[in-house]
């Protein structure tokens, strides 16, 4: 991927032609009208930053369609193919390979690497590095499956994707936290008419598995964007953030040890551009700073 087309920021005015010509074909700007009425549209500046982040945390090209957004049931993901998931798998140097993938052709069937024409489930064993066993994944159509296109002609091959991106995801749960395939949204088990994806994360152990600032803050700013800063997440958040600030010994550790809350205040040490409550305006405020603020820290 060219690092002149990546942003390194997500201000449209500072883009050169590539890094906006890259955006565009990411799904994140596009052209709204015609004639006099036409005018460019931008995704919000959250989504934007949360985006940026998968592409350096997952190495994936968003020319080459590895990775892009889209709203989904008009609320904003980050999509990638099965391909890009193999891609990260295989770039953590942690995968081992997987077995074929099985299908049943009914409750008590039997398990073949046989497409069936009318799958009853599917399933992929895919292993890790250092873990004893493999992560097998099984889903079912009658769960997993959707209706209408593919799933009408290829119902195996897509239930096949569904469990082949499920086991990924229980794999390599940091790498690809956050990542589904199109298939994911294909389906009648995604509801997404009133929250966003993202919900289904596990933000709690996002943040307890961030071991760098960095790594803290990208969490932070996709916490920020899907606007689910509660306070128990915003209290794991700053307590996190705490311990890596100690444990790096900076300047930012003295400024932490150094408050002393007040009598009824709350004690958890608040760091800059948490995931605070607020609207939607001040989530993506937030992100686009705290984004901002890592690029020039040398950290995306």
């Amino acid at each position: 991927m060219s690092e002149v087309a990546l942003p390194s920021s997500v201000r449209p005015d500072t883009w050169n032609a590539d890094t906006a010509a890259m955006m565009e074909f990411a799904g994140l700007t596009w052209i709204e009208g015609v004639g006099d009425a036409a005018h460019r549209v931008f995704a919000p500046s959250g989504v934007m930053a949360a985006f940026i982040a998968a592409c350096a945390r997952t190495g994936l090209d968003p020319t080459a369609k590895q990775i892009y957004a889209a709203q989904m049931g008009g609320k904003w993901t980050v999509l990638v193919g099965i391909d890009g998931m193999r891609v990260v798998a295989q770039r953590t140097g942690q995968y081992d390979g997987q077995d074929p993938i099985e299908w049943l052709a009914a409750e008590d069937g039997q398990w073949t690497t046989v497409p069936p024409k009318a799958p009853y489930a599917a399933r992929v064993a895919i292993y890790r590095k250092g873990v004893s066993r493999p992560l097998v994944q099984t889903v079912t159509l009658a769960e997993f499956g959707g209706r209408g296109g593919n799933w009408s002609q290829r119902p195996s091959h897509m239930l096949g994707i569904r469990a082949e991106s499920h086991a990924f995801r229980r794999a390599f749960p940091m790498e690809l936290a956050g990542l589904y395939t199109p298939e994911d949204f294909e389906s009648d088990d995604v509801d997404t008419s009133d929250a966003p994806w993202e919900e289904r994360e596990d933000w709690g152990a996002l943040i307890a598995s961030a071991t760098t600032t960095g790594d803290l803050a990208r969490v932070g700013a996709r916490i920020a964007e899907s606007g689910q800063g509660n306070d128990d997440i915003r209290a794991a958040y700053r307590a996190r953030a705490a311990v890596l600030a100690t444990e790096a010994n900076t300047v930012d550790a003295d400024v932490v040890d150094d408050q002393t809350p007040a009598e009824g205040e709350d004690a958890s040490p608040t760091p800059p551009a948490s995931p605070s409550a607020g609207t939607p305006d001040d989530y993506e405020a937030a992100a686009s700073a705290e984004f901002d603020a890592a690029v020039e820290r040398g950290e995306i």
